[in-house]
């Protein structure tokens, strides 16, 4: 496995191709850009602030931004501020303000634990919306009973002269061709298509800002890819896109994780994020408030769009811990109204 991810993050130049309509202007892309390339105790899902379908609100300081999407009257910010800890909550505070000036309701959608004192601070009322899979890489080792199987995938592979390369952003446009080929053949298969907001999509300018993994044949050919969220403070390292072509032999996704999970381990990142499972652990009783009921209701209808059980199933074979995600938002906000914005936002490009 050959690692060449550079550091600090390299900023793409443009390669003049068409793109989805941008929210923001490129300019501001590169400064959250840098503002994430040195931010501390960020989640690796604030890597999606990079795709550009969301509006960027950066404090006084220009040191931390907050990505958000107004859909209908719903202004919804994705994750917590990032940059400087100290204007995590001001800069909350000024987006709700200014949605609210607006006529507007705002949320927060996909904060986990850490955005707890956000939500104290602005009094904000928080709903279960799903489960990230964290996997502790301290720890972790390819040893034991139940790493059987995906170390069995791993020894195969490398017996048939595959192997995973790992390179810094910008890797993109020297495979360019082969991997938009692979996305294509992956999509066919996809009933929900490409994504958007808190997933990333196989836009060429967003992903050429991202670590890129891919997985090649003896020849070199490449088979599968992923883009990583990395963090600076290597605090979480998180994936983002994984997509394989036609041509990849079974197990190989099984075979990338593996060799992820010990190079980020080499690379003294202490958890590796698998990103959300939407809706996990969304469980309906007698008693559930009505949002818990729909969104159970979401989960059961939306499973044609988007494949929570098998995204599921297949995260839970790494034997990670599970993660509560929220959606926050202030009293007298509806949060089914939020989570269904939510959903379209994500579903857009359909």
């Amino acid at each position: 496995m050959t690692a060449e991810l550079a550091t600090p993050r390299l900023l793409p130049r443009r390669l003049g191709l068409n793109r989805p309509k941008l929210e923001v202007h490129e300019g501001d892309l590169a400064r959250a850009d840098l503002i994430l390339s040195h931010a501390t105790h960020c989640d690796p899902q604030s890597n999606a602030a990079l795709l550009g379908d969301k509006r960027l609100l950066f404090s006084a300081s220009g040191r931390s931004f907050l990505s958000y999407a107004p859909k209908g009257r719903t202004w919804l910010a994705f994750g917590a501020p990032v940059g400087q800890a100290e204007e995590a909550i001001s800069l909350a505070k000024r987006f709700v303000a200014m949605a609210q000036k607006r006529g507007a309701k705002p949320a927060f959608y996909g904060v986990g634990p850490s955005f707890e004192p956000i939500a104290a601070a602005l009094d904000l009322q928080k709903v279960k919306t799903g489960e990230r899979a964290i996997l502790d890489l301290t720890t972790f080792s390819l040893d034991g009973k139940q790493r059987q199987v995906i170390r069995t995938h791993r020894n195969r592979h490398i017996k048939n002269q595959f192997s995973v390369r790992i390179e810094g952003p910008g890797a993109v446009r020297a495979n360019l061709s082969r991997l938009q080929t692979i996305s294509d053949q992956w999509l066919v298969h996809q009933a929900g298509g490409e994504k958007g907001f808190g997933l990333g999509r196989f836009d060429v300018h967003y992903v050429d800002r991202l670590p890129l993994a891919t997985v090649r044949a003896e020849d070199g050919h490449i088979v599968a890819f992923a883009c990583l969220w990395p963090t600076a403070d290597k605090s979480r390292i998180g994936i983002d896109l994984m997509r394989y072509g036609e041509d990849a032999p079974n197990g190989v996704m099984d075979y990338l994780f593996a060799e992820l999970f010990l190079w980020a381990k080499a690379q003294n990142y202490q958890a590796f994020d698998l990103n959300t499972s939407p809706l996990a652990g969304v469980e309906p009783c007698s008693s559930s408030p009505f949002v818990t009921n729909l969104a159970k209701l979401m989960y059961e209808h939306g499973e044609k769009l988007y494949n929570f059980q098998g995204v599921r199933r297949f995260k839970n074979k790494f034997h990670p811990e599970w993660e509560d995600v929220y959606l926050a938002a202030p009293k007298g906000v509806s949060h089914f109204v939020a989570l269904a914005r939510a959903t379209l936002l994500i579903n857009r490009p359909l």
